[in-house]
């Protein structure tokens, strides 16, 4: 007895240390594993605040690219909407940390002053662009919502001129990416609590579509969406609860520079504890081109969050275990005795269970928990069960000190004998026996069919919003009771609504209230019979203005049992529908009403039977009423064309080809009367096609041109007539051109004899100046003279019509004007003036007589009719000029009046009769030019001269002749 009691004795001193050493260990693991698990929580945090910045910023990008968007899609975004367009996001509300959303258009120093005209007359009377100072280029904020008085401050600002600011948006043009700029100070701040601020810019082009190159990119900037930030307000408001017992600190770029500090939760770090103590890291967070730095600290309250710690707990406890041991054993001995009907219900339990010792080691597993890992107990007993079903020895809710101090339950994954994972829900309780700890039990379920299920579910729902909120059509879906109970994107957009404006009877406020009676009924009769409806009626926009929409209903049933659940629909705006529609209706009425009133045929006849479907008044008139809808086409027709008509239509049926005829002449009736009372038509037969490419109709459209038939029969008479009375005047014209050429030839012996007669007779009275027989045989010599010289110009006029003895040449402008001088070298001395040359171009091919005639009589003009009140001069110049060689002949002579100079080139006509001439030189010097292709002009001015201009053609090869009139005068 006395030995029994001492092995129970040295049994439980056995016990005693075994626990105690055993707590001791539990005290070390536990303590690593608080500080692990405090190093753990540590990385959470950081990656939890690291991903909610990044979450945040990318909404706010997204808001960006969707007013970028509003842009994209039109060229012209109003103040309204723009306001509108925000005021649907509720960007404030929804995100806070934002100033606002804005756009700053680009302009150039042209276009500021029409940009600060505009916005003021949207009622800003003070608008302008600040700072004021020239620049290259402006970009002004001329858009800001919401309108609050911290942003009316930035109206106008141009952030263009901010270095800062610049830099981002050069950047953002340039990649056609968002940019955010670096720490500045944002033109809202008023002086007071003033934050470091951010902008993100996002660009917007002219077009709509993204530029493809740089250079493109620059040109077409249209100018930028931006939000501005508070920093302060921003990862504030962002992080929020996430910032509990961690001190953040964020700073613009990769170096921790105060300078350069964004956000600092607190003053100043938490080192009331030694470094060892607080967990430190940094980390570095990219978003639209620009790096923060994030510095981590955490705070002695990090450590202390949980309470007591679990450590000390186990020395307390394991050391109270310690003494109490013999009392744990007794009360286990007792729980097994007591736990076989427990074990019968754990073996046919459909779930998982395991018996867990204080180390994590299964002491028993039910037949199910075999089944559903496929682990013998044997094998489970080698090790902790953490180690088995975490092959990654991770012991993570299986912790045998985290399972021995609570009862929880937790999701997992466990991995089975045959390597695949499977996810769990386990639960985890207390064992107890005596009162006493003696384990734990872990039961697990399979759920991975539940987790298929669910995933299909979130899948299926995911996918519908994404489908609904992508329809370019408002969708809404209602329950059995006529109760909205779901709208898409588009509807809240087309009205301006919020969800929740449209949940239960929300959706009808925005239905007309004329429509709404027949809404309903249409809506009660179809959820009456479970059925399918479509209705028309007018919904509300955001601009309160009321649209007309079609909106189409199908019923909805459950899977299970066909359980009618409500409607699912749509409804399309149709208002641009309605409007085409009156529109195609006004154009098909306007269209036959030209049809019936076209001074021309216009028919439309069946293929298969020849019968009329369309017949305006001109073709009923035409056939005396007998052509009209609904009767055979060739009932009004003479029966000789009958045939002619159906073959026609028949090869049209079966070639789809139309038909086009020219002035075909058509017979009204067949007697003698009719056959002599023909008209003519331009005709055009087209075939009208179905949908299947057979032809149904043939289109008769037909335009009388009998009398144009009958004006060219006639006008072919006429010019018979004058080509006969052409033929006479060229007869007549040669016969008196050689009757001048004739008459000059034999007047000119009778000439010489009488000029040879009066010689003489001047001699007979020489030394009798003074007598009346000198005077009057003078008079009668100059008479001659003038005649023999008249003779000679009508003889020299017929050569150049008749274009004779000419033949083209190389001459230089210098040879031919040398010979003029010589010729006229008294009349130039006497004159005393000067001839002045300048030859650009020295050489010109022509026929030497005719460009020496040209150049003689302009010369000779210029000298002859000079000012005596100053002294001559003559410029004359050559010059290439659009193809011509140009001479130019310029004086400062007495000069022609502008009335004079119209008939300054017509035949026998002389406007100064103080020189001698016959008003035939310049007459053939234009004859000349002409002839050979060329053009003379005139410019003068009364007592300041004339200038001759002469334009040669350089191609003309072989010039037309001319008269040389070396003797002859204007």
């Amino acid at each position: 007895m006395i030995f029994s009691r001492l092995k129970d004795y040295y049994l439980a001193i056995g016990s005693f240390v075994l626990v105690l050493g055993i707590t001791l260990y539990a005290y070390y693991v536990s303590k690593s594993n608080d500080e692990a698990e405090d190093a753990r929580q540590f990385e959470i945090k950081k990656v939890q605040i690291k991903a909610t910045l990044e979450r945040r910023m990318g909404y706010y990008l997204q808001i960006l690219k969707g007013v970028n968007g509003l842009f994209a899609a039109s060229d012209t975004v109003t103040r309204a909407d723009f306001q509108g367009y925000l005021s649907s996001l509720e960007i404030l509300r929804n995100y806070p940390g934002v100033q606002g959303i804005g756009f700053a258009a680009m302009a150039t120093p042209e276009q500021a002053p029409t940009l600060e005209n505009r916005v003021r007359a949207e009622g800003f009377p003070n608008f302008k662009i600040y700072p004021e100072g020239p620049r290259t280029e402006y970009s002004s904020i001329i858009f800001i919502e919401p309108m609050n008085r911290a942003n009316n401050r930035a109206l106008g600002f141009d952030m263009f001129n901010d270095p800062t600011r610049r830099e981002a948006m050069e950047a953002a043009r340039d990649s056609n990416r968002p940019a955010m700029t670096g720490k500045v100070r944002l033109v809202q701040e008023s002086g007071k609590n003033v934050q470091p601020g951010l902008l993100i810019y996002m660009p917007v082009y002219y077009g709509g579509k993204d530029p493809v190159d740089l250079m493109e990119r620059r040109n077409k900037l249209r100018g930028f969406v931006y939000a501005p930030f508070r920093a302060g307000d921003l990862f504030s408001n962002t992080l929020g609860d996430a910032l509990e017992n961690i001190s953040l600190s964020i700073y613009d770029g990769k170096k921790m520079k105060e300078e350069a500090l964004l956000f600092r939760n607190a003053t100043e770090l938490d080192v009331s504890a030694g470094n060892d103590s607080l967990l430190t890291d940094t980390d570095t967070i990219r978003f639209a081109g620009r790096i923060w730095t994030l510095r981590y600290k955490a705070n002695k309250a990090f450590a202390e969050a949980s309470g007591i710690d679990q450590h000390d707990l186990i020395l307390l406890g394991g050391s109270i275990i310690s003494l109490l041991i013999f009392f744990v054993i007794w009360s286990l001995q007792r729980y097994l005795q007591s736990n076989q009907l427990t074990e019968l219900i754990t073996k046919n339990t459909t779930a998982g269970l395991f018996m867990l010792d204080d180390r994590g080691y299964c002491t028993f597993q039910n037949p199910s928990a075999e089944k559903l890992l496929g682990y013998d107990l044997a094998e489970l007993k080698r090790r902790p069960l953490y180690e088995i079903v975490h092959r990654d020895h991770e012991a993570r809710n299986l912790a045998p000190e985290l399972v021995s101090q609570k009862s929880f339950t937790f999701e997992d994954s466990f991995i089975c004998h045959d390597g695949n994972p499977i996810p769990v829900v386990c639960s985890t309780r207390y064992v107890k026996q005596g009162g006493q700890v003696v384990g734990h039990i872990l039961e697990v379920r399979d759920v991975t069919e539940e987790k298929k299920a669910q995933q299909a579910l979130l899948e299926s729902e995911a996918r519908f919003r994404n489908m609904a909120d992508s329809a370019p059509v408002m969708i809404w879906i209602t329950d059995e009771h006529h109760n909205c109970t779901y709208v898409n994107r588009q509807w809240l957009k087309f009205t301006g609504s919020k969800f929740e404006d449209n949940l239960g009877k929300g959706w009808l406020q925005f239905i007309h209230p004329e429509d709404s009676p027949y809404m309903s009924q249409t809506y009660q009769q179809a959820l009456a019979a479970k059925d399918e409806f479509k209705v028309e009626y007018r919904l509300r926009r955001r601009d309160e203005a009321y649209r007309g929409v079609v909106t189409m209903g199908i019923p909805r049933f459950s899977t299970e049992g066909g359980e009618f659940l409500g409607y699912i629909g749509s409804a399309i705006d149709i208002s641009d529908r309605i409007k085409m529609e009156k529109k195609l209706k006004q154009s098909a009425d306007m269209l036959q009403q030209i049809f019936m009133q076209v001074p021309a045929i216009v028919g439309l006849v069946r293929t298969k039977d020849l019968r009329y479907t369309l017949v305006n008044s001109y073709l009923s008139n035409l056939y005396d009423g007998k052509a009209k809808v609904g009767e055979v086409a060739t009932d009004s027709l003479p029966e000789s064309q009958h045939e002619q008509f159906r073959a026609v239509i028949k090869h049209i049926a079966e070639t789809g080809e139309p038909f086009v005829g020219q002035e075909v002449p058509v017979y009204f009736s067949d007697t003698p009367e009719g056959r002599q009372n023909v008209g003519y038509f331009n005709i055009v037969y087209e075939p009208i096609k179905n949908s299947r490419g057979e032809v149904e109709s043939v289109l008769t459209f037909a335009v009388e041109v009998t009398e144009q038939v009958r004006s060219r029969e006639q006008l072919s008479t006429i010019n018979d007539e004058l080509n006969l009375k052409n033929q006479e005047l060229i007869r007549i014209n040669n016969d008196l051109d050689n009757f001048v050429y004739t008459a000059s030839h034999d007047l000119r012996s009778p000439l010489a004899n009488l000029e040879g007669l009066t010689s003489a007779l001047l001699e007979t009275v020489e030394g009798k100046e003074e007598s009346e027989e000198h005077l009057l045989l003078h008079m009668v010599a100059s008479s001659i003279s003038k005649l023999k010289g008249t003779i000679h110009d009508l003889t020299e006029i017929t050569k150049v019509q008749k274009d004779l003895d000419s033949q083209a040449e190389e001459l230089s402008f210098a040879e031919v004007l040398a010979g003029v001088e010589e010729d006229i070298a008294p009349m130039i001395q006497a004159s005393g003036g000067q001839l002045q040359t300048t030859f650009q171009v020295k050489h010109l091919r022509y026929a030497r007589k005719n460009l020496r005639s040209i150049l003689y009589n302009l010369v000779s003009n210029a000298v002859k009719y000079r000012d005596p009140a100053r002294k001559l001069t003559v410029n004359i110049n050559t010059y290439r000029q659009d193809g011509y060689v140009v001479l130019s002949v310029a004086d400062n002579g007495l000069g022609i009046r502008e009335d004079q100079q119209e008939k300054l080139f017509t035949m026998f006509r002389r406007f100064h009769s103080h020189v001698e001439g016959t008003g035939i030189g310049l007459y053939i010097v234009k004859r000349i030019i002409e002839n050979n292709g060329g053009r003379i002009e005139v410019e003068s001015e009364p007592g300041k001269g004339t200038t001759f201009t002469v334009y040669f053609r350089e191609e003309t090869i072989t010039p037309s002749p001319a008269l040389l009139t070396s003797d002859k005068e204007v």
